[in-house]
């Protein structure tokens, strides 16, 4: 009877692999296919062709699935945990977090019985379809060499003011570009807001209305184009709490702002990418910012329905009753930023909190 490295040896050497000169090394197709399935979110860095996790040894305290720090890096055979100092080849990884043996893993290389493309297709953390360019000869309106070039374009300098007017060129959250497309059939002499993922591709875009003869509706989606989430790619996983806007414009004034582009009655209403993005945020405290309720009738109601499916809503104070939102509170007070401890403060949670929002509304 061989021993368990012989008999791991001859296997390998049957596979339709590279050959290895090292037991330790296993099919590197199998090895993504194992970090896929036993690693929490885990994802492709394509830029250096490394994999990540979130740690299934340590899980990473507080920041399990905020971070992910458990790294597989095929070009050296070796998996690497900066949490907690896990460091060894794949094999000994895998047998550690899945408890198979030798025997066991050889047996499932040799039947080929693990797909790479369907562990990676169902594990992986967030799904979009191809990333969709930005309208027709966009301008980047953080671009100074663009921006001198455009100086004397009423259009561009009417976004400029438009920014500059609403405080959205020094908001504390803002993305890191707004366009202005001077020739798309649909958004034309639009402010475009880019909607990216984690890695900081495009997703989706809106556009917003800024010239006074424009008849189009004030935000306009790319058309076949679900709605992502605006701002994931700036949320801080060193905070606590992540805050979802209705609007991104709101979304810019507060630290791990996100925003939904509207919020309907409950989840159900939501794109599929963006459910599979509020999974992601799940390990955050999430607090829903909606329009002020003091003044929408509408805010109100989806106020209620929030509070009924046990989450927490930022209740406006009756103080500041005459804003309509986030982005007008800023400018009048002239900050570019609202504190996370006011929104906390002035948060409820949940079921118990509907009886005393109704009343504090006179809506019972």
């Amino acid at each position: 009877m061989l021993k368990d490295s012989q008999n791991l040896s001859a296997i390998l050497r049957g596979l339709n692999t590279k050959k290895t000169k090292k037991l330790e090394e296993l099919p590197t197709d199998y090895v993504i296919a194992k970090f896929f399935e036993l690693g929490f979110y885990p994802k492709h860095n394509r830029f250096n062709d490394t994999y990540q996790c979130s740690c299934p040894i340590c899980k990473e305290g507080k920041s399990f699935g905020k971070k992910k720090r458990c790294f597989y890096i095929p070009e050296n055979n070796l998996i690497y945990c900066h949490n907690c100092g896990w460091s060894s080849n794949p094999l000994k990884w895998i047998m550690r977090v899945s408890g198979m043996n030798y025997d066991e893993i050889c047996r499932e290389i040799s039947d080929d019985s693990y797909d790479l493309l369907d562990v990676m297709s169902i594990n992986e953390s967030v799904k979009v379809k191809k990333s969709p360019s930005l309208p027709d000869d966009c301008i980047n309106l953080f671009d100074s060499i663009q921006l001198e070039y455009y100086k004397d374009n009423n259009i561009v300098q009417t976004a400029l003011d438009y920014l500059k007017s609403r405080r959205l060129d020094t908001a504390i959250n803002k993305p890191s570009a707004f366009y202005i497309s001077l020739n798309d059939f649909n958004h034309k002499n639009r402010l475009v807001i880019p909607f990216l993922d984690t890695s900081g591709k495009f997703i989706h875009y809106q556009t917003r209305k800024v010239v006074k003869w424009d008849e189009k509706p004030n935000y306009l989606s790319k058309i076949n184009s679900d709605k992502s989430i605006f701002g994931i790619e700036r949320v801080d996983p060193s905070l606590d709490d992540v805050f979802i806007f209705e609007g991104p414009l709101d979304a810019c004034f507060v630290r791990n702002g996100v925003a939904v582009a509207g919020i309907n009655e409950g989840y159900h209403k939501f794109t599929t990418i963006q459910l599979e993005q509020l999974e992601e945020l799940k390990f955050f405290n999430k607090i829903w910012v909606l329009d002020n309720q003091w003044i929408d009738e509408t805010a109100r109601k989806k106020s209620i329905v929030l509070l009924e499916q046990d989450e927490c809503v930022f209740i406006w104070p009756e103080k500041y009753k005459q804003f309509k939102d986030f982005n007008e509170l800023c400018i009048d007070k002239k900050i570019d930023q609202v504190p996370i401890d006011f929104i906390k403060k002035n948060s409820q949670c949940g079921p118990s909190a509907i009886v005393k929002f109704k009343l504090l509304f006179n809506k019972i």
